[in-house]
C-alpha cells in the first residue's frame, strides 16, 4: 500500500457511522481507527478526543500548565464538557434551519416525553461536541462519530409508536453537511435483534414488552435503509461493510481494504 496521508489534507476528516442497532459499529470501529493510524493520522472519537482536544483551548493549556496531575485529567474534562455546551450555541447559528426541523418535528412525534426529551438531549449534545472539535481539529485528525448526525436517523425518526416518516427522514438529511465517509455496517434485522438481545437491551426498553421492542428495530432497519439509499444516490461516500454470519475479523478486513481502494494508492 501507498505512504502516510499526513499531508494530503487541509481539513480534519470527518467519518460517520451509521447502522441498525446491533449491526457492528463498535466491532469495526477499531478498524478505522488502525487504518489512519497506519496513514499517520490520528484518529480520535469523540470521547477519545475531549481531553487533547481540551488542552488546544486557552483554559486548557491553563490547566495543563498549572495544575497538578493528579486533577488535570478531572478539569480537562470539565473544560471540554462546558465548552461543548458554548459551542452547541455556535452550531445552532450556522444552522438554523436544521435545528428548527428537528425541534419542530420531534414535538409532533406520538412518543413518550421521557422518551422525547432523551433524543433531544443526545442530538443538541451531539451539535455542541461536534462544533468544539472541528474548530480545534488539525489537517491530520479524524474525527469518528459512531453516533453522529447520519445515525441520528435512528432517534430521531424511529420508534416503537409510528410508521417511519421517509420524507422527513430525506428532509433532515439533505440538510446535513456531507462528512468524508459514511460508514454503514450491514446485518440482517434478525442479526441485528439477536445481537442486541446479547448485549443486553437499553434500559429505557426493558420495562416494555417483546412486540415493542421488535417493532422499534424494524422501524430502526426501515429508517436506516432507506437514509443509506438516499445518501447514496445524492452521491456521498457512503461504504458497506457485510457483517452479518461472519467473524467480525472478515468484516474489519473488508473495511481495511475499502479505506486503502479510497486513501491510499497501491
Amino acid at each position: 500500500m501507498g505512504g502516510a496521508l499526513k499531508s494530503d489534507f487541509d481539513h480534519a476528516l470527518v467519518i460517520e457511522f451509521m447502522s441498525t442497532p446491533g449491526a457492528g459499529k463498535t466491532t469495526i470501529r477499531p478498524a478505522v481507527k488502525e487504518f489512519f493510524a497506519s496513514c499517520g493520522l490520528h484518529a480520535w472519537t469523540a470521547v477519545d478526543a475531549g481531553r487533547p482536544f481540551a488542552r488546544r483551548t486557552m483554559v486548557g493549556k491553563l490547566v495543563g500548565s498549572m495544575m497538578p496531575v493528579s486533577v488535570r485529567s478531572a478539569l480537562l474534562w470539565q473544560v471540554f464538557y462546558h465548552l461543548s455546551k458554548l459551542y452547541r450555541l455556535k452550531f445552532r447559528f450556522e444552522n438554523r434551519a436544521l435545528l428548527r426541523s428537528v425541534l419542530r418535528f420531534q414535538r409532533q412525534r406520538p412518543i413518550a416525553e421521557a422518551d422525547r426529551r432523551h433524543v433531544l438531549h443526545w442530538f443538541i449534545n451531539l451539535t455542541g461536541q461536534y462544533a468544539f472539535l472541528k474548530q480545534y481539529a488539525h489537517s491530520d485528525d479524524v474525527l469518528i462519530f459512531d453516533e453522529g448526525f447520519t445515525h441520528r436517523v435512528v432517534q430521531l425518526f424511529a420508534s416503537e409508536s409510528e410508521t417511519p416518516d421517509l420524507e422527513r427522514v430525506r428532509d433532515y438529511l439533505d440538510m446535513l453537511t456531507k462528512p468524508d465517509l459514511i460508514i454503514r455496517p450491514r446485518a440482517s434485522l434478525e442479526t441485528c435483534i439477536h445481537r442486541v438481545d446479547e448485549r443486553g437491551i437499553w434500559e429505557r426498553f426493558r420495562n416494555r414488552d417483546r412486540k415493542t421492542f421488535c417493532r422499534f428495530m424494524s422501524n430502526a432497519h426501515a429508517v436506516v435503509n432507506f437514509a443509506a439509499d438516499h445518501l447514496q444516490s445524492k452521491g456521498w461516500p457512503v461504504v458497506e461493510i457485510i457483517n452479518d454470519h461472519r467473524p467480525p475479523a472478515d468484516s474489519q478486513r473488508q473495511l481495511l481494504v475499502e479505506l486503502s481502494s479510497i486513501y491510499r494508492s497501491y
